[in-house]
């Protein structure tokens, strides 16, 4: 049994790193089971026993026209009453600290460049709205997208999505990346550092204590 585990943690991992690298969204074909089954080096009776297990968890869908990435892999959390910015805040330190930890250990040469070509876009001098939260939620889900984990990378974008349940803390949010710009992207390069060179535990160490500041400046822009 722990063999065979193994075993469909492998097929997982060669799969779940072709899609990262060959940059394949949501909806996008995969090769088919014979380029499939070379490209992770086993037999395709083998292949598609991973394949179930993979569309049982939700990371690949098959139909007769091929295989195909997941559609969508976010989580829709939902909650008996509705928690602050505050409370989700302190849950994407626990959560984000350990993605960017993983980030370090799996991220590819693409996600690199692409976490670096986001910080590279929050260097300019920004234009004010509703672009300066999407290049801020880029930020976190390029880093998520680098861990290679689907299950990271669902719940990163669902905290984010209940970040902003109220106009209020939209506004405290976007004042607070405003006020505090410059010294936000500083640790922010920080992590990217850390996550480029290959360090789990300075990665981990750097997103803690950013995500931390952040909360530290949103209570006093509250």
């Amino acid at each position: 049994m722990e063999m065979m585990r193994k075993r469909y943690q492998a097929i997982r991992n060669s799969i779940v790193q072709y899609i990262g690298e060959a940059d394949l969204g949501p909806g996008a074909r995969l090769p088919g089971e014979i380029d499939l089954a070379k490209l992770c080096g086993v037999s395709r009776p083998v292949l598609r026993e991973a394949l179930v297990a993979l569309e049982v968890t939700g990371e690949v869908e098959r139909n007769r026209t091929g295989i195909y990435v997941r559609g969508s892999t976010a989580v829709l959390l939902s909650f008996p009453s509705g928690p602050s910015a505050f409370e989700i805040l302190r849950a994407r330190i626990l959560i984000e600290s350990a993605t960017a930890a993983q980030a370090a250990a799996f991220a590819s040469a693409r996600d690199l460049s692409k976490i670096e070509q986001v910080l590279h876009q929050m260097a300019c001098e920004p234009t004010y709205g509703t672009n300066e939260l999407d290049i801020d939620e880029q930020f976190y889900l390029t880093i998520a997208n680098a861990s290679h984990n689907t299950a990271m990378i669902a719940i990163v974008d669902g905290l984010w999505k209940q970040m902003f349940a109220s106009k209020y803390d939209h506004h405290s949010y976007l004042g607070t990346l405003r006020c505090h710009r410059m010294a936000i992207l500083r640790e922010r390069e920080v992590v990217f550092a850390s996550i480029a060179g290959r360090d789990p535990q300075e990665a981990r160490r750097a997103m803690k204590t950013h995500l931390q500041h952040l909360e530290m400046r949103l209570l006093e822009n509250a």
